[in-house]
């Protein structure tokens, strides 16, 4: 495991260590250049005057100053994979050049170079439990002795230094870290923007085919039974199966309309939408609409409660016209000729819908699997945040209990 975890951790390319491992080399060669190049000067006769003592040949480098000075900048080359490792091995580098009081050079690059990437990796924390003891010990070896006119001067500039080279590489982790937050809340937004929009595309094909499922099967339903009436009745009473073709033309007519509405506003968007053909939005007023050719194809239909015309919130009006008529339409198709006794309550804080029928259906009956009609009507009263029920009732039959709050929860 590499030293490269602070916050969390770091990889880096193999393209990116090479070229770390070049620009250590490339370092390198600037740095010895700053070495040799007094020594070709000197050895060029540049001589210093005689009687300067030991500064007339301080621009002498013996060759242990260049392998030092490899050790303060080659381990540069691993300063990502190990930035700890390398800001103490480029200390001890500096510190080992220092003592031997060789030429002045540019060495403390390396050490520089080494701190301000500890900087960009490590947290503040073991930032500092490295770099102030390696920091310590530097400015130590390097300073003049306590008394020297350069003492303070040189104390100065070096902390300086060495401050500027580890409060850079703090800023530029944070920095980073301020990018990559910034980058990964926008893919996180992004995320949740497609999740949402494809949430509600569920929520819109959830919701068409239900009134695609509504409007046909209680159409079709409709439909099939005038048909086999028509086609029963064809050669013994033409009045009869007139009448039941001019059930299924009105019904067709009707259900045309709707579909026609609702793939208008499925075509059109903005202007297009406003020329849609649309009909009035389906509700309790309109429940005559069903009632009317149950009855035709050999319902008995009673509808009692509340008055139709009653002001309802949009929604609750919309959904309880529609699991009438699927209560109704369900009745049609499985219990044939039948008496259906449908209440429509409205109490202080919600609208109770009760359909229920004396067909075929015996409570000691099995369940059927519930279809399309029944997911549909429970999908909607709990869209709502209320109650559905549906099930054979006790002397037989069926009923179909739906419970709808009027204040509607928010996000339904």
């Amino acid at each position: 495991m590499t030293e490269t975890t602070a916050s969390e951790p770091h990889r880096f390319s193999r393209v990116t260590l090479a070229y770390d491992a070049i620009a250590a080399v490339a370092l390198l060669v600037v740095v010895w250049a700053g070495m040799w190049v007094p020594d070709v000067l000197f050895q060029a006769g540049r001589r210093l005057p005689r009687g300067m003592g030991p500064f007339e040949h301080q621009f002498v480098t013996p060759p242990i100053a260049f392998a030092i000075a490899a050790l303060c900048i080659l381990p540069l080359a691993l300063r990502r994979r190990f930035p700890a490792s390398v800001l103490v091995a480029t200390a001890v580098g500096t510190i080992l050049y220092q003592v031997q009081h060789f030429p002045p050079s540019m060495v403390i690059a390396g050490l520089l170079v080494a701190l301000y990437t500890a900087g960009t990796l490590l947290d503040r924390r073991r930032l500092a439990l490295v770099a102030v003891p390696v920091a310590v010990a530097v400015i130590g070896f390097m300073l003049p002795k306590w008394g020297d006119t350069l003492f303070w001067p040189d104390l100065v500039r070096t902390i300086a230094v060495l401050a500027v080279a580890a409060a850079l590489g703090d800023a530029t982790r944070n920095r980073r870290a301020y990018v990559a937050q910034v980058e990964m809340r926008a893919a996180e937004a992004e995320r949740t923007r497609e999740e949402e929009a494809a949430r509600r595309v569920d929520e819109e094909r959830l919701r068409i085919a239900r009134e695609l499922h509504d409007v046909t099967a209680h159409s079709l339903s409709i439909v099939a039974v005038q048909s086999g009436v028509a086609l029963h009745v064809l050669d013994t009473d033409t009045n009869a199966a007139r009448a039941a073709l001019v059930a299924i033309r009105q019904t067709s007519r009707d259900s045309l309309q709707e579909l026609r509405g609702m793939l208008g506003i499925l075509r059109g968007s903005g202007e297009a939408a406003g020329g849609a053909p649309l009909s009035p939005s389906p509700g309790l007023a309109r429940l005559s609409d069903v009632v009317r050719p149950l009855r035709d194809a050999g319902l008995d239909v009673e509808v009692t409660g509340l008055p139709l015309d009653v002001a309802l919130p949009a929604i609750v009006d919309a959904s309880a016209y529609r699991i009438v008529q699927e209560a109704l339409t369900n009745v049609l198709r499985h219990a044939g000729s039948a008496t259906v006794r449908t209440a429509i309550v409205r109490d202080e804080d919600s609208l109770r819908i009760e359909v229920v029928d004396d067909g075929t259906a015996s409570e000691t009956a099995p369940v059927p699997e519930p279809g399309h009609g029944i997911i549909g009507m429970r999908e909607r009263a709990l869209a709502l945040g209320g109650s559905f029920e549906a099930g054979p009732r006790e002397g037989g039959g069926w009923r179909v209990l739906a419970v709808l709050p009027l204040s509607v929860r928010n996000g339904s």
